[in-house]
């Protein structure tokens, strides 16, 4: 019965972890957006990323790089807020 106990224990702080890293990869996302990518891509210079069907690692290679009119952040962000906006983009 005490290992059940301290396995649900466990269950139950690792889901807590991932639902803290979560909410914190959403804010920093969020902020990301809006102080960066809002500016085109909702007065419409950009596509609506609203309904993008592009996957994670297709949205991390053309923020980071660019192309098609949009410009490279590879210089301007780091790994940890391209994945960040891009978890945003997704969510």
């Amino acid at each position: 019965m005490r290992k059940i106990l301290e396995i649900l224990v466990l269950v139950f702080l690792i889901s807590c972890s991932d639902q803290n890293s979560s909410s914190k990869k959403i804010s920093l996302g969020s902020e990301v957006y809006n102080n960066i990518c809002s500016s085109c891509h909702d007065k419409g210079m950009g596509p609506d990323l609203d309904s993008t069907t592009l996957k994670f690692s297709e949205i991390v290679y053309k923020i980071t790089y660019g192309g098609e009119g949009m410009p490279s952040f590879k210089d301007t962000l780091t790994e940890n807020e391209i994945d960040a906006v891009t978890y945003y983009i997704l969510k």
